[in-house]
């Protein structure tokens, strides 16, 4: 008997040290799983055919944020924040910037810590939020509030959920969201606790915060993020916002989607 309980304990505390170890594993590599940087040389040249400037935000721990803005060639109605996805950088497919740029709008597109020019090393959340939260706060003393649309693509909507909730944008879409990196962690590693996550980017806490007009999109087909889990999210609009299921769209080039980019016109406008 005494054999039998050592070796029960024994049993017991290697599957215990293995369970630390996932955990410890998973906490060291969530960088990798959830962004893909595509960084940039220093002195990149950018070759955008319409009139740009390039922007640098000074943040926190000396990290510096490099971003991209587009003027529209008249008096501008306002200023659209672009937050993207966890890939790729501010040189990006030109068509994201004169989606907008057509209806009259400047368009800011900010590139996360370690991404395109941008410095600096994304730790935690507040690293990725806290930022983009400076870069809104910094455009506000160029543009009217009143005047600013955020715009979310898949991972950049969490965050554009994040800063809508703590300041008073025109209004915020959010496209091929998710429900938070909490539920996604939930899909895909049920058995590691949530409080593992560094980047738990709570959409779902966010958007009930949220006073202005909200439209989400959502990939019908989306097979990264799915929308079975996402549309959850529906459940905090107010009676006033909207949602829209894109059909046959998934999660990539949503920003040529034709039902889209027929929306965008009213509801930057207020209209939808």
């Amino acid at each position: 008997m005494q054999k039998f309980k050592k070796s029960l304990f024994a049993t017991g505390l290697t599957i215990v040290l293995l369970y630390l170890a996932v955990c410890v594993y998973f906490y060291s590599i969530q960088n990798s799983i959830l962004f893909s940087p595509w960084p940039l040389d220093e002195g990149h040249e950018y070759s955008y055919e319409f009139d740009f400037e390039e922007r640098w935000f000074d943040v926190t721990d000396g990290a510096r944020i490099h971003g991209i803005l587009a003027k529209t060639p008249d008096s501008s109605k306002g200023l659209v924040i672009y937050y993207h996805g966890n890939g790729g950088n501010d040189d990006t497919d030109p068509e994201k910037f004169l989606l907008f740029m057509r209806e009259g709008y400047d368009l800011l597109y900010p590139d996360y810590r370690g991404f395109g020019l941008s410095t600096g090393k994304l730790k935690n959340e507040e690293d990725l939020v806290g930022d983009m939260k400076i870069v809104y706060s910094e455009m506000t003393k160029e543009y009217q509030e009143e005047n600013i649309f955020i715009i979310g693509y898949s991972m950049g909507s969490g965050i554009a959920a994040q800063v809508a909730a703590e300041n008073n944008p025109k209004g915020i879409m959010i496209w091929a969201p998710y429900y938070s990196m909490v539920d996604m962690k939930n899909k895909d590693y049920p058995f590691l606790p949530s409080f593992l996550m560094r980047f738990p980017l709570r959409t779902d806490l966010a958007i009930p915060k949220i006073d202005e007009p909200i439209t989400i999109f959502y990939a019908g087909e989306d097979e990264i993020l799915p929308v079975e889990r996402s549309i959850k999210l529906t459940e905090f609009l107010k009676d006033s916002d909207e949602f829209i299921v894109l059909d046959r769209q998934k999660h990539g080039g949503i920003f040529y989607n034709d039902e889209l980019r027929r929306r965008i016109p009213e509801i930057l406008e207020g209209n939808n």
